[in-house]
């Protein structure tokens, strides 16, 4: 299964539902995410603006963000792997098998496996369509990411099973494609140009910088 493909399956994958849940009103992700094919996926904006009358929005397509993101032998053969719950106690949505396996492959003990830096992009600024939670580790002197991704409604619960990934280079997921956007940013393209949004409430009806910048002011 190549990236794009194991990222696909990993948007429509089902995580469920939970009391805390709240997606029978608004709908969970892996719900809408099923209804559409990885083509659905594949012909979307990489990034896409939305002025909704007092401000201009910006969402970046998780499916396109990662798409960068590669697979060596080592990650395939993890991600075949069953992962049966989570109860590996040094990352999230791995269980203790795969935890060993990656130790045995890195020829370390559970507890000098380097776990770099763990995060969820839902604490800082984002405009991804779907929220990241995942751990940057060192097996080997090679920079590898375990990566989940946030399917449900409620950011407490739903995420996927964590994969395997390269990245792009260390720390860096997209070599172009930014996770967010300040209102400074946003500005200066605006200004040379460079952006065209669709309204929010009529995505028929499109915007150009021009028309935008008027519109700000």
């Amino acid at each position: 299964m190549n990236t794009k493909e194991l990222i696909y399956s990993m948007l429509t994958e089902s995580t469920g539902a939970h009391m805390l849940d709240s997606g029978g009103a608004y709908g969970r992700h892996w719900e809408r995410n099923q209804k559409r094919s990885i083509e659905d996926f594949e012909n979307e904006p990489e990034e896409l603006y939305t002025w909704d009358g007092s401000y201009i929005l910006r969402t970046v397509s998780v499916f396109h963000y990662l798409s960068q993101l590669d697979q060596d032998e080592l990650c395939e053969e993890f991600n075949a792997l069953p992962c049966p719950n989570w109860d590996a106690e040094e990352v999230y949505g791995v269980s203790d098998s795969q935890w060993r396996w990656l130790c045995w492959q890195a020829n370390v003990r559970m507890s000098d496996l380097s776990v770099k830096h763990t995060f969820n992009t839902y604490n800082w600024d984002s405009d991804l369509s779907q929220v990241l939670q995942g751990s940057w580790i060192d097996i080997g002197g090679q920079q590898y990411l375990l990566l989940q991704i946030h399917n449900g409604c409620d950011v407490r619960g739903g995420y996927t099973d964590a994969k395997l990934f390269v990245p792009v280079d260390d720390g860096i997921i997209h070599e172009y494609l930014d996770d967010y956007q300040d209102s400074y940013v946003i500005s200066e393209y605006l200004e040379g140009g460079h952006i065209t949004a669709i309204d929010y409430n009529d995505p028929t009806i499109k915007y150009t910088s021009e028309e935008l910048i008027k519109l700000v002011k």
